[in-house]
């Protein structure tokens, strides 16, 4: 890494030149900055288009402009980027500063309100699980049975509903499939979760809870790996589509805590390997903005570092694609220039 005194400075200034703030970290600096950018455009631009507390479509429009501009008090155009925001309990309309926090933002505003617009899933759901199949549900990241099957209806409503609602008629068609498929998608969903908790449970059984000084480094790295890969909300977080592959992760986690006690040595080897790659994807995020940072393809990075751990540790379960340090580096680099 470079000396801070060799490091590049930004510095942010306003209309009338002055300085707003400085920094060496572009994404810091970005975030700290987007809040009072986003109220400023809203104030400017949002008064007819900004929303709160919306459980439904708002009667009143027809559609969400992509954009929306007006002059600002310097004679200025100013340009706002609305979307739909998810507030949990409700969804509210936004202007935002820049088109990469609008389309941050918009699907999963889009999804909750599609969500809060439709009868719930969650008891009738909850009814038809057998006993088995219950027991290994109630345990699990997001807290409770609901919670988690909140969650799984989430996740399907993101898997049939690709593309956010922009308007009335959008939103409609997309009530229309979800009321054909909602209720199979979920079950499907709720399906694959359980493999994931049930290989999920292997792992928690297998951690020692006080480790020995020779594998206390090891036992760390797997607790952290684990807290990324299954967070609160990770259903949906994961995607149905990649629910195999985070069921795959945890056996190979449980492969890895197999074969620890024989080879601690080349366990550290691995993990430092891996941890070469995982400071770098870092790095990038926190140069990133928060938007930018979400995005899919930078996402997806992480994904590459899950399958590299998994040729490391349990090559024998196979990988999705081909992965090296090399090819995660280069996908850093590609997003990073």
């Amino acid at each position: 890494k470079l000396p801070p005194h060799l490091r590049v400075t930004f510095a942010v200034e306003g209309p009338d030149g002055a300085v707003v703030s400085r920094g060496k970290n572009l994404g810091e600096l970005q975030q700290k900055l987007a809040a009072p950018a986003r109220q400023a455009v809203a104030d400017t631009v949002g008064a007819d288009v900004e929303r709160t507390g919306l459980r439904n479509w708002p009667a009143d429009l027809e559609e969400i402009p992509r954009v929306v501009e007006q002059r600002g008090a310097a004679g200025n155009p100013v340009r706002g980027y609305p979307a739909l925001v998810d507030s949990v309990a409700a969804v509210d309309i936004r202007v935002f500063a820049t088109e990469a926090e609008q389309a941050a933002a918009m699907p999963a505003g889009s999804a909750r309100l599609l969500r809060l617009a439709g009868p719930s899933t969650t008891k009738t759901l909850e009814k038809s699980l057998d006993p088995r199949t219950r027991l290994v549900l109630a345990n699990n990241p997001d807290g409770s049975l609901p919670a988690l099957l909140d969650d799984c209806t989430d996740a399907a409503v993101q898997a049939l509903v690709t593309a956010p609602a922009w308007t009335r008629a959008d939103f409609a068609a997309a009530q229309q499939r979800l009321a054909a498929r909602l209720a199979p998608t979920v079950t499907e969903v709720v399906r694959r979760t359980e493999k994931v908790l049930t290989a999920w449970h292997d792992v928690q059984l297998a951690l020692p809870e006080v480790p020995s000084a020779a594998q206390a480094d090891a036992i760390a790295d797997i607790r952290g790996q684990l807290a990324r890969l299954l967070p609160v909300g990770f259903v949906a977080a994961t995607g149905p589509n990649r629910l195999t592959d985070l069921t795959r992760y945890l056996l190979a986690i449980g492969r890895r805590l197999e074969r620890l006690p024989q080879a601690p040595a080349a366990d550290r080897e691995r993990m430092a390997r891996v941890a070469a790659v995982q400071r770098a994807y870092d790095e990038l995020r926190s140069a990133l903005s928060p938007a930018r940072a979400s995005a899919a393809d930078v996402r997806d990075i992480a994904w590459m570092i899950e399958e590299l751990r998994v040729s490391l540790w349990a090559q024998q379960l196979g990988t999705r694609g081909s992965v090296s340090e090399q090819r995660i580096l280069r996908a850093i680099d590609a997003i990073a220039t």
